[in-house]
């Protein structure tokens, strides 16, 4: 009897001096409010997609958190992205949106670029993108062969945006007459700048973008697609020419690879570097959910939004194999990309 007494008195004391158990994550979010960062306009791609997850995400949430949109423009979405990565607080309740062709910049030595792409806490991708090369019907260009033989004005939002690199390339490769046009905070005014007939087209609005907040460029015929920047194109374009089959090149090919990969992650959403696993296993349980959730599915059916979602893990393999892209092919991009 008096052994047994010796146990249990040695048990309360080691439950007694035990170190005390943090709160978990799934416990975190309750009452709190999580920022999500986007880094461009109202009415843009990213804007619209955004905001479809922000109404749906929450849900799948332990603690079902208030989520809040909060554009931060400027750059082509550069300062939001420098933000989150070296600002945002990193306890779990800043997100963002960050542009895609932003996160190899640090590989071609951009000096604004202030970040490392494998560092940001991946949550996952709603879609994977196409981009294209268009111009406005009253134009009157049908094919790439016709914007070799004369300038055509396209829009940007910054020089180290897809909008002003893609054609850029094009010019550098193919031979076609882009001239870009800069001062644009977006997408959404490159597109009323093209309406308007200040330009005479964009390279670099995806075909999910279109579809989702311009659909009646597509449905009125009031665009001419000349081609897909992409890696993989769109079954629905499967008569729209590959810019991957426009040279037989191989360090073009090569180039060309390496610039439009990131569409694989067409809309991501990531966090700071430093985030709390726990917390990052969290989101990224959400996040998948979320690209599940019916009512999500039938909201992003009704206003035209493609999800072809992907995982953070995914996005993870994805930024290490751009990042371990040999030297000599980010020295062949960049010396076809713009001097500053």
């Amino acid at each position: 009897m008096d052994l047994r007494i010796a146990l249990l008195v040695l048990c309360a004391l080691a439950v007694g001096t035990a170190p005390a158990v943090s709160q978990p994550a799934t416990g975190f979010y309750k009452g709190r409010t999580i920022s999500f960062l986007i880094g461009y306009g109202p009415g843009t791609g990213y804007d619209v997609y955004a905001r479809l997850l922000l109404r749906h995400m929450g849900r799948h949430i332990p603690g079902n958190p208030n989520m809040v949109p909060e554009n931060m423009p400027g750059a082509g979405s550069m300062v939001m992205v420098n933000h989150l990565y070296n600002v945002a607080a990193k306890d779990g309740t800043v997100i963002g949106m960050p542009a895609r062709n932003l996160v190899i910049e640090p590989l071609f030595g951009n000096a604004q670029a202030k970040f490392d792409g494998t560092k940001f806490t991946w949550i996952g991708s709603m879609t994977r993108e196409v981009s294209l090369c268009f111009t406005w019907h009253t134009a009157g260009l049908t094919t790439l062969e016709d914007a070799k033989k004369r300038e055509v004005l396209v829009g940007a939002t910054g020089l180290a945006s897809d909008s002003y690199i893609d054609p850029q390339l094009l010019n550098a490769v193919l031979g076609t007459r882009f001239k870009v046009v800069l001062g644009y905070p977006d997408s959404a005014a490159i597109g009323l700048a093209m309406e308007r007939g200040e330009l005479d087209g964009f390279c670099s609005f995806t075909y999910g973008s279109i579809k989702s907040a311009r659909p009646q460029w597509l449905d009125q015929h009031l665009i001419t697609i000349l081609a897909q920047l992409t890696v993989h194109p769109a079954p629905e374009l499967k008569d729209v020419p590959l810019i991957m089959d426009m040279t037989k090149d191989e360090a073009a090919r090569q180039a060309f690879e390496l610039v439009f990969a990131n569409q694989e992650m067409g809309r991501p959403v990531a966090g700071p570097p430093g985030m709390p696993a726990d917390r990052l296993a969290v989101l990224r349980t959400a996040f998948d959910a979320t690209m599940k959730d019916r009512q999500f599915l039938e909201d992003a059916a009704r206003t035209h939004i493609d999800i072809d979602a992907i995982t953070g893990a995914a996005i993870d393999e994805l930024m290490a194999r751009m990042y371990a892209t040999p030297k000599p092919v980010i020295d062949k991009v960049m010396a076809i990309r713009p001097k500053d």
